[in-house]
């Protein structure tokens, strides 16, 4: 199925353009408010323990990161990592929403709208490959199309009209789907400077809201005072999407050597670390990684604390009319059960 799926994509992102035939199922938001989760792999796999804990949570719908499309302009572009189904998919009765990475970089120099019409062609072509194709391992029957997509990309000042102009594109291929994009804090805080995307439904990335490798960073995935300084009431009141909101249960951890002026990630996990600084007094080996006497690790991430802290603001700064629903990034039940299921459960209330 790999190989498959492999050829399929490179083939769909290389084909000539042609008409892709109209989509005709009925378009239709989810009403109430929304309770999702990430899944931000390159293997798909749900197993008993996965949809017993989404289950708990009242979670229906999944955000399944498909592939990323990267390179360094619109003819270049190419895909990444398509996900692939393996193994448990009891993903039966959950709404699968289709996300897709898209490189700013693709974005640069697109002066010709025929060449980015042609990859938002091929991308939605492929999509619909890779949907038929998880549909089919999960036993599931095959949909028409999907009701929602997201399209997810740092788009920045330079690179906003051209984005805007591919959202569109891919719209228009799509006229019963409900076509979104993520919403980075900065784009939020500054729709004057990032634009307002064509969409009617965006995605708020409360998460990644510092530089990993600034030695004064404590938290590089969350901080109350930094989303306090990005979501503030006289932006909540005017900007014009409805927003599901993005919350962060993941973590990441770095590493500083004694003396130094940056941090590196480290590709370790520390199960038993909580979030936050931590300095060796002696030197250790973790996995692959020499810790010395007086190197710092440091783990980034949300806590339940923290969490419960972040949807207070939101709830109390973004109306409540405005917000669709809410997420989580991403799927682990051992992050999940170490934030504690009742705390995520409070997450979803609005």
């Amino acid at each position: 199925m790999r190989h498959l799926l492999l050829s399929l994509l490179c083939g769909l992102l290389c084909m000539s353009s042609t008409r892709i035939p109209p989509d005709t199922s009925e378009l239709a938001l989810d009403a109430g408010h929304e309770r999702s989760v990430f899944f931000w792999r390159t293997t798909l796999t749900i197993g008993s323990r996965e949809r017993a804990m989404l289950d708990e949570m009242k979670v229906s719908t999944l955000y399944v990161r498909y592939l990323d499309v990267s390179g360094y302009s619109v003819s270049g572009a190419r895909p990444v990592q398509p996900i692939q189904p393996e193994g448990e998919l009891n993903v039966k009765g959950l709404s699968i929403v289709p996300t897709v990475f898209l490189d700013p970089d693709v974005l640069r120099d697109a002066h010709d709208s025929t060449v980015l019409h042609g990859l938002a062609y091929r991308l939605v072509r492929y999509l619909r490959e890779i949907d038929t194709v998880i549909h089919s391992a999960a036993g599931i029957a095959i949909r028409p199309t999907f009701q929602r997509l997201l399209l997810d990309c740092d788009w920045t000042p330079s690179t906003r009209t051209t984005y805007f102009q591919f959202v569109q594109y891919v719209q228009a291929l799509l006229p019963s789907t409900s076509v979104e994009t993520t919403i980075r804090l900065w784009q939020y805080r500054h729709p004057s400077l990032a634009g307002i995307p064509p969409v009617k439904r965006g995605l708020l990335m409360c998460y990644n809201m510092d530089r990993y490798d600034d030695p004064w960073t404590d938290n590089a995935i969350a901080s109350i005072e930094k989303l306090k300084l990005y979501v503030q009431a006289e932006t909540a009141r005017t900007y014009p999407l409805m927003l599901d909101v993005a919350y962060p249960t993941y973590r990441q951890t770095v590493y500083m050597q004694n003396n130094a002026e940056s941090w590196r990630y480290a590709r370790i996990i520390y199960s038993d670390l909580p979030v936050g600084r931590h300095t060796f007094t002696s030197d250790t080996m973790i996995a692959d990684l020499r810790i010395g006497r007086g190197d710092v690790v440091r783990v980034d991430g949300g806590t339940a604390d923290l969490l419960r802290a972040m949807h207070d603001h939101i709830s109390t700064t973004i109306p409540h009319d405005r917000v669709a629903g809410s997420a989580l990034f991403d799927l682990d039940t051992t992050e999940f059960e170490r934030i504690g299921i009742h705390v995520l459960k409070s997450i979803y209330s609005e």
